[in-house]
């Protein structure tokens, strides 16, 4: 099954299979899992669930089942990525989809892409023998703002020309960033924003502290991005059209200015990228600001990774269009200290989480987010329940708010994964993924030889 589902993604990164999806592999009829241990949001607790049709019930089917002996593993709902920008294009989406399903993370969130390439995949996402992405396609930004420099000095070059040939600077405006400084260039470019259909939209606020100066007027060394006056009617039309916004946020005044215009999610929590010392002061929330968000029920996904790697390799990871700066930090920054700039990202989730604010796990740069919650670790900031909720239900509903993922009940979809050991005892269990299901289909051929080490058996009742 693993070479039929290769053979299909090799057609689609040389172009020969436009338009085709991931192999689908119907699902049984019926389903019956036994002798598992499921999560119930606080412990595991021994069941027989069924599936039909991709769904979970108690109730026993009439008519042939397969019987799925758990031999006692521990039932988790799938992980999520709330924030991940590799999910781009034909070239790289078996490595992709395979490295997700390898490390058991099923939902994945992209808050910035390149439309053209993400329409092209579309027909391969969202089945049950593949991951499930959605996509806000080009953010918002302003005239010189991130991510421009990114896309056109950087990913150009570096990432997107040895996947599909030369592209011309400036190809990139508006199908990988929108550039809007205007009431009146909103207007006019809403049409295009809403091209492609996106599931969500994303904006910049960047530096929003040196704003009510002219953009040629703040200091050279800030990046940044839409004028925060412009957010809150973006916001409205968003909404208005039924979309969710996110917001890149690096600063403590673009978090207060983005949670004000009423966006529904942080895309960062400042402090994940400090390019000097003065940089940490800003980043700093307060109390205030915590509870603020938490009032407004905005997400804010971690990204704790997310800068680790930028002064090395100027703004480009090699595995995913990271949002970091599309040079080396300025001259005019000292770099800060490695404990000041951790500090700072962990103070501000420590707040956050003290005041009830919803968090959900994003890396945007690392190949899925198991690097992300095994960093999130190391703060020592959550037990291992807080961590295991955080991921595989919180983070799972905020990518799909509409679906019933992310927990076993009548109804919900036939997903999980099926660990050796109880993570909330030992957390490095969700590393150690014996069975994998997805809307009552088995995906344990598709993601290499450690898989699956049980059999499945036939009964009927």
């Amino acid at each position: 099954m693993w070479s039929l589902l290769a053979l299909v993604l090799i057609a689609h990164a040389s172009g020969c299979a436009r338009g085709a999806g991931f192999p689908t592999v119907p699902a049984a009829e019926h389903y019956a899992f036994v002798n598992g241990r499921w999560f119930d949001g606080e412990g595991f607790q021994p069941a027989t669930w069924y599936s039909t049709e991709g769904r979970l019930t108690r109730k026993l089917p009439s008519g042939p089942i397969q019987t799925v002996d758990l031999a006692g593993l521990y039932i988790v709902p799938p992980f999520g990525e709330a924030h991940n920008h590799n999910v781009e294009g034909r070239w790289n989406m078996q490595a992709v989809v395979q490295r997700y399903l390898q490390d058991g993370v099923f939902y994945v969130k992209n808050p910035n892409d390149v439309r053209d390439f993400a329409l092209q995949i579309r027909q391969s996402l969202n089945v049950p023998t593949s991951i499930d992405a959605t996509f806000a396609h080009a953010g918002l930004t302003g005239r010189g703002g991130h991510p421009v420099a990114l896309y056109e000095d950087v990913l150009r070059v570096g990432r997107y020309e040895p996947a599909v040939g030369p592209l011309e600077r400036g190809w990139f405006e508006n199908r990988a960033y929108v550039v809007v400084e205007t009431e009146a260039e909103i207007e006019a470019k809403w049409p295009l924003v809403m091209s492609g259909r996106p599931d969500f939209l994303k904006v910049y606020l960047v530096h929003s502290e040196d704003d009510g100066r002219s953009a040629g007027g703040r200091p050279g060394h800030h990046r940044q991005g839409l004028h925060p006056a412009l957010v809150p009617g973006i916001v409205a039309r968003a909404h208005a059209a039924g979309l969710r916004v996110t917001a890149h946020v690096e600063t403590a005044a673009d978090f207060r200015q983005a949670v004000r215009a009423g966006v529904d999610e942080l895309a960062h929590v400042p402090g994940w990228l400090i390019q000097g010392v003065d940089d940490a002061e800003r980043a700093r929330l307060t109390e205030d600001d915590a509870r603020f968000a938490a009032e407004r029920k905005v997400r804010v996904v971690t990204t704790s990774v997310a800068g680790s790697a930028m002064p090395s390799i100027g703004g480009h990871h090699p595995h995913g269009q990271h949002e970091g700066p599309a040079s080396e930090p300025s001259d005019h920054h000292q770099p800060a200290p490695a404990e000041s700039e951790g500090q700072v990202l962990k103070d501000n989730l420590r707040l956050l989480h003290r005041a009830g604010a919803a968090v959900v796990i994003g890396s945007d740069h690392a190949d899925t987010s198991l690097a992300e919650v095994l960093h999130l670790r190391t703060f020592h900031l959550f037990d291992n329940l807080t961590l295991l909720k955080m991921w595989c239900e919180a983070t799972p509903a905020a990518i799909f708010p509409e679906r019933k993922i992310g927990r076993f009940a009548e109804g919900y979809e036939a997903s999980f994964l099926a660990l050796a050991g109880n993570p909330i005892e030992d957390f490095t269990q969700v590393q150690a993924i014996r069975r994998r299901f997805k809307q009552g289909v088995p995906l344990d051929h598709f993601v290499g030889p450690d898989a699956a080490s049980l059999g499945t058996g036939q009964s009927s009742h």
